[in-house]
């Protein structure tokens, strides 16, 4: 976790309208309910001539049709609205594509949001998909002339963003139809919008709002400068456009969001229309405040676990506090271990691995593959998992986690028949590399044996911030054969290649990084992200081993190309072997 100073919430005085000038607010919610789990929306059909239907088409995305709201809640079903702009009126129904997503960012009076509205010419927010309307409004009490004023630089600015990046016409014209710019007050938008905005303040200004943070002090709601409709149609928070800690808040950090809703879309829907999967929850939709879960479940029996060649962790965790400051702050190592001695789970092998993200209201989901590790269970029947969503001992924030295995034949792969754990981490310092070759044979009959290696480096040494931000690197022989260094570039996309890239992060959004956290979550770390999966790095060696000869597996790790200097390394390395 990188060194930071608790950010203190802006104070409820800070939301500047009176009471009286929002309207009635909708009736008071179950604030103990959780948001309804994910539920696929109904095809859109075909219909050509429904706006932005052509664009869905290009970018082969599938089309939902449009549903009733349900309220202005996180995870409720957006109601439709109306919006008057700058380009006349805006109606979500007549608009709906089945397609896109819809961000919102709101002014609201102060250096802060003077600091927001001044990005829009850095022409960030047009990196991102193109499947979204960004919508830009005011929460305050200028007169109506002053928000269209606002809304008019807003639109300049824009213009300055298209010279910046050099668009031709046809490309400036898409995105003027995607962007917004409001004239209404943002408190009387007719629906949607309005009513999400209007319940926010309402339930900052109360008691409730408030949460005991303890020696750091009591922490009222941030202003809410985003918040969006993800492409299932429902409320998300966005909850913080600040790339860092201590830096304002920038509308370059929006073009993340879309790009989330896409993956988690995308995901969902490929889970939804999976079929022969069989589904083992471990933590089954539980509310709870806790931390480490040790479960027995019950596996199919051993022939038919012997039939898959698929393997996956579905991890899906909601804060849906109404306070983000009431979920949980830390970036923390979260897995699921199989307990190799049953209940006791002194003895456990780590199947799948990810990281909490920063304070994040919403729902983070991660589908992790663990194929590898259908070799641990293949005797089926009763089996005991441990999972970790962090240390037990920390503040204990509510959520509603879901874990789940899920297993599947594709057909396509070869079925992994056996697993050897063979190095795990520890201090990364000078005594590190004082371990010995591990010893192995794989069976005759093998046809295919893979290095398989869970991997992220963590703690902050005074110089260099090993090993969470620092080039660590990793390297294994088989035999008398050197394997090629594992670095973190050889597995991050570009943007994220560099450990402590300023953007890194957020560029993994579209691989599942939930952003809007709180914290220094957007830049890089090495091999790892918050908010997101730890992808097992899977190295074939079959050419390098003999069935039925023992050959040995060496490791060492080093800090650039010199030995350790401090930090943790956490590591999980096995040699798999399959039919």
């Amino acid at each position: 976790m990188p060194r930071r100073s608790f950010r203190a919430p802006l104070a409820l005085g800070l939301l500047v309208l009176p009471l009286a000038a929002c309207g009635d607010p909708p009736a008071e919610p179950d604030a103990a309910a959780a948001p309804d789990a994910y539920v696929e929306p109904p095809d859109a059909g075909t219909d050509a001539a429904r706006p932005g239907a052509t664009l869905c088409e290009d970018l082969g995305l599938p089309r939902v049709a449009m549903r009733e709201g349900t309220g202005p809640l996180l995870g409720d079903v957006a109601t439709d609205f109306t919006v008057q702009t700058l380009g006349g009126p805006w109606h979500l129904a007549e608009e709906w594509s089945g397609c896109d997503s819809y961000v919102f960012f709101t002014y609201f009076e102060g250096a802060t949001g003077d600091a927001l509205f001044g990005t829009l010419g850095n022409g960030n927010l047009l990196r991102g998909p193109r499947n979204v309307h960004y919508f830009f409004s005011s929460f305050d009490t200028a007169a109506p002339e002053d928000r269209v004023a606002r809304a008019e630089g807003l639109a300049t600015q824009l213009e300055s963003a298209f010279e910046g990046l050099a668009l031709d016409e046809s490309e400036r014209e898409f995105w003027r139809s995607r962007m917004h710019f409001v004239t209404d007050a943002a408190e009387e938008i007719a629906g949607g919008p309005g009513e999400y905005l209007v319940e926010y303040v309402r339930f900052a200004r109360t008691p409730e709002a408030i949460v005991d943070l303890g020696d750091r002090g009591m922490a009222g709601m941030p202003i809410p400068f985003v918040f969006g409709i993800d492409r299932a149609q429902t409320w998300d928070t966005g909850d913080d456009l600040s790339p860092s800690v201590g830096q304002n808040p920038t509308f370059t950090m929006g073009q993340f969001l879309p790009r989330y809703y896409n993956y988690r879309y995308a995901l969902e829907q490929r889970l939804a229309a999976e079929t022969d999967t069989t589904v083992v929850p471990i933590v089954d939709h539980e509310r709870t405040t806790g931390r480490v879960f040790t479960r027995a479940v019950t596996l199919p029996s051993a022939s038919v676990v012997s039939a898959f060649d698929t393997l996956e962790v579905d991890v899906e965790i909601t804060c849906d506090e109404r306070n983000l400051f009431a979920c949980s702050e830390w970036d923390r190592i979260a897995s699921v271990s199989l307990c190799v001695d049953g209940e006791a789970c002194t003895d456990r092998q780590e199947i799948a691995r990810w990281i909490t993200p920063y304070w994040r209201r919403g729902r983070q989901h991660h589908v992790i593959d663990a194929t590898p590790f259908l070799a641990l269970l293949g005797d089926g029947g009763a089996h005991t998992f441990r999972v970790e969503l962090g240390p037990d001992w920390e503040r204990a924030t509510e959520w509603v986690a879901h874990v789940a295995l899920r297993m599947r034949t594709q057909g396509s792969r070869p079925h992994p028949s056996g697993a050897l754990r063979a190095f795990t981490g520890g201090t990364f310092d000078a005594t590190y590399n004082m371990r010995d070759p591990v010893p192995f044979t794989v069976p005759v009959g093998a046809t295919r044996v893979e290095l398989v290696t869970i991997l992220s480096g963590h703690g902050q040494t005074d110089g260099d911030n090993c090993a969470e931000w620092c080039d660590h690197r990793h390297t294994f022989s088989v035999g008398d054969t050197m394997l090629p260094t594992i670095t973190h570039a050889m597995n991050a996309p570009t943007g994220a290649s560099s450990i402590g890239s300023a953007r890194g992060c957020g560029e993994m959004a579209d691989r599942g990084v939930i952003p809007g956290q709180g914290g220094n979550w957007a830049p890089t770390r090495a091999y790892w992200c918050p908010g997101m999966a730890v992808d097992a790095i899977r190295t074939d060696i079959t050419s390098l081993v003999t069935p039925g000869v023992e050959t040995t597996l060496g490791y060492r790790g080093a800090f650039r190309a010199i030995e350790p200097r401090g930090g943790d390394i956490a590591l999980s390395t096995y040699v798999v072997w399959y039919e």
